[in-house]
């Protein structure tokens, strides 16, 4: 009786420390946009739907400087990418403290990638807008 409560103790503290001891699995590291866009320039451009934007956008990290000759100068900010494949990442935009809204990212080359909200007005499902419809178009 008393070998076993002896062993069950020692089983217990072992198992106790393993689970104390053990390191979590979730990386802590921030994912940003390939190079070929966060360290460039480009031209945000809308989809067949809206008036024409022709704003210059600077990359840096996952900041976004854009240049508007009507609007003036704002800054918007990436948070929580998560790649899903090579050329699409999800994540938020943050348009100011107070505004945000999820998008994915479809990137088709080095020149151009497109910003798709999740939630558009007229479509069902989730990321379903395009160039025709829906995306916020970015090209050099």
């Amino acid at each position: 009786m008393k070998k076993q409560l002896i062993v069950t103790a020692a089983a217990f503290a072992l198992g106790l420390t393993g689970c104390l001891m053990s390191t979590p699995s979730a990386s802590a590291k921030t994912t940003y946009l390939p190079s070929y866009i966060r360290h460039h320039t480009f031209y945000r451009l809308t989809d067949g739907s809206q008036g024409g934007y022709h704003d210059k956008t600077t990359f840096k990290g996952n900041h976004m400087s854009l240049h508007s000759s009507a609007l003036g100068h704002y800054t918007w900010r990436l948070s929580g990418l998560k790649k899903h494949s090579s050329k699409v990442y999800y994540g938020r935009i943050h348009y100011s403290k107070k505004s945000s809204a999820p998008i994915k990212i479809k990137i088709f080359n080095k020149k151009h990638f497109d910003f798709i909200p999740k939630h558009i007005g007229q479509l069902k499902g989730n990321y379903t807008g395009d160039e025709s419809f829906g995306a916020t178009i970015f090209k050099r």
